[in-house]
Parts: structure tokens; C-alpha cells; sequence
């Protein structure tokens, strides 16, 4: 009994030591395709890489390349991530009519745009997912009510490429007893929207919509607001910077950092999960514009708070 006990603890032993050696032998194969060549870009694939190297030590071969340097579908591999819009559109092109295209983990791509996207079926397949580059409504004014306790008048300008996230403030805007105002650009353009909508609100959220809010138009915005003593709410640090009161925003690192924990755990065995939201952020003071409105804002403790609030 104990000599056939221990062949078969020595058999599943050589079977596991067997498993191991092919799994070293052929590691993952990797593709992560990137949008640009930024260092947004670069440093969400290294700290992707990174993480999913410290969880699966020499288990991984990579390949990280522009996205159109990944030109052939014959050598696929066995895991793609999409770091960006154009990495994502290029990737699903790349493999389209594919009935076994490897799945796809997208990252730093704003939720719209994603599900404009997004195969139907391979979402509900768990093949493909992403983490989100933009922040979700609850959060984005749920900061409001922190910095601004006073202001109840949000207002946002919408586009065609941002009108379907209304809805969505809107639910979130009455949750939080705050009056959410909607300025639709039309025919007149964006400037008559933004006019008539400084003068009803008491704050304005900027959402990531590249037709209103791009290097051409973000000055003259920052601007409008700032004459009628509006603070704008931005969307990367960038808009701090450049004057907007606060920014929530993730860093391409805590976007990578989490793409990377959605990587491993898919590797070791798990599902791909739903697309998300990203689950850490910051927050960016433009203490001169605050100062400026009268505001003593502390970027660190908004944050603390803010983490606070949004643990379910």
C-alpha cells in the first residue's frame, strides 16, 4: 500500500516537474501593440510588463512594437494588448475574420470609443476587455462635491462622440442632489455652446471628447471659464496645468499596473474580466487658479477622500 501510494505521489510529482519544463520551454507569447511611441504609451507597457514578469517569472515572451509593425496574422500570438485607440482599431483589423484571433486586452482607450469598437460577440466570449483611460461619472462628481460643497450647477459640453455618456451623468448628478446642465454643439459651433453654458453653471466638467477639448480648443476654454470665474474640471494634468481648477485622471502607470494584474491572473487560469473602469487615480490642484477663487484645495487629502468614497 505505502509502495503504491508513493508511485503515484512520484507520478503526479513527474507530472507537475513535466508541466513546468514545457510551460518554461514555451513561454506566452505576447504581442503589445502601441498606438505611438509617447512615453504614456511606453510606460503603460513597461509597468504592464513588468507586474506580469513579477507575478509569472520567465513564463512570458514579449514583443512590444508600434502597432503597425505587427503586419502579418500568421505568426499570432497567444495574447494581445492594445495600449491606445489606434492600437486597439489596428489589432482587431489585423485579426478580422478570424474565427481563433488571440485575445485582446485594450488599454488607455476612452470607454466610448472602446465600445464603438468592441466586438459583440467577442465580448461576450471574454476575449476581449480594457481598462478605460477616462474616469467613471460617480467619481468624476463625487469630486466636485468635495472640492466645491457649495456648488450644485455642473455643466458639460457634449458632441457626437460624448453625448452618449449623458445619461450616465445624469443618473450619477442626481444621486448627489446636483443639477447637471447639457450643452449640445450645434450648428453655431463650439463657442456659442460654451457661452450660454458658463453663465447657467457653477462648475464645468470637461469629458474627453478630442472634437471639444484638443490642443486647438483647450486654451480658449480654459479662458471663457476663467473670465466668468467658472473652474473647469479637467482630465489629465495637463488641463491643471494649463489652468483647470482639479484634474482626475489615471497615470499610465496605474492603467498599466492593473492591466498588468488582469494579464496574470487571465495567464494563471482566470477569465478575462468585463471592461472596467480604472480602479486608482490622482488628483492635480492648479493651486494659483484656486487661489485665485478664494479656494484652499488639498490635491493628497481629495484623493484620500475620494478613495474613501468610492470603495463599495
Amino acid at each position: 500500500m505505502r509502495r503504491r501510494l508513493f508511485g503515484t505521489v512520484a507520478t503526479v510529482c513527474l507530472c507537475l516537474m513535466t508541466y513546468g519544463l514545457a510551460w518554461a520551454a514555451n513561454p506566452v507569447s505576447v504581442w503589445v501593440a502601441l498606438s505611438d511611441t509617447s512615453a504614456a504609451h511606453l510606460e503603460t507597457a513597461e509597468v504592464l510588463r513588468a507586474d506580469v514578469d513579477r507575478m509569472l517569472p520567465g513564463r512570458v515572451e514579449w514583443r512590444i512594437e508600434r502597432w503597425n509593425q505587427f503586419a502579418s496574422p500568421k505568426q499570432k500570438p497567444q495574447w494581445i494588448v492594445a495600449v491606445g485607440t489606434a492600437a486597439q482599431r489596428g489589432m482587431q483589423e489585423l485579426f478580422a475574420g478570424d474565427a481563433a484571433a488571440p485575445p485582446l486586452l485594450a488599454l488607455l482607450v476612452p470607454r466610448q470609443a472602446f465600445e464603438r469598437m468592441a466586438d459583440p460577440a467577442r465580448l461576450r466570449a471574454g476575449a476581449l476587455s480594457a481598462v478605460f483611460l477616462d474616469q467613471p461619472p460617480g467619481r468624476q462628481l463625487e469630486l466636485i462635491r468635495l472640492a466645491l460643497p457649495a456648488a450644485n450647477r455642473v455643466g458639460i459640453l457634449v458632441g457626437a462622440e460624448s453625448k452618449a455618456q449623458t445619461a450616465a451623468l445624469e443618473k450619477a448628478a442626481r444621486e448627489r442632489d446636483l443639477q447637471l446642465t447639457v450643452s449640445a454643439i450645434g450648428q453655431d459651433g463650439l463657442f456659442p455652446a460654451l457661452q450660454s453654458l458658463l453663465a447657467n453653471v457653477d462648475v464645468l466638467l470637461a469629458l474627453p471628447d478630442p472634437a471639444i477639448f484638443n490642443s486647438q480648443t483647450a486654451a480658449s476654454i480654459l479662458t471663457a471659464a476663467y473670465r466668468r470665474q467658472v473652474p473647469l474640471f479637467g482630465f489629465s494634468p495637463a488641463y491643471a496645468k494649463a489652468g483647470a481648477l482639479l484634474s482626475l485622471y489615471s497615470t499610465p502607470a496605474q492603467i498599466g499596473a492593473r492591466g498588468g494584474e488582469l494579464l496574470g491572473q487571465a495567464l494563471s487560469g482566470r477569465s478575462l474580466p468585463t471592461p472596467q473602469w480604472p480602479r486608482e487615480f490622482a488628483v492635480s490642484v492648479n493651486r494659483d487658479v484656486a487661489r485665485s477663487l478664494g479656494l484652499t484645495l488639498d490635491e493628497i487629502r481629495l484623493a484620500e477622500q475620494l478613495r474613501e468614497r468610492d470603495r463599495p
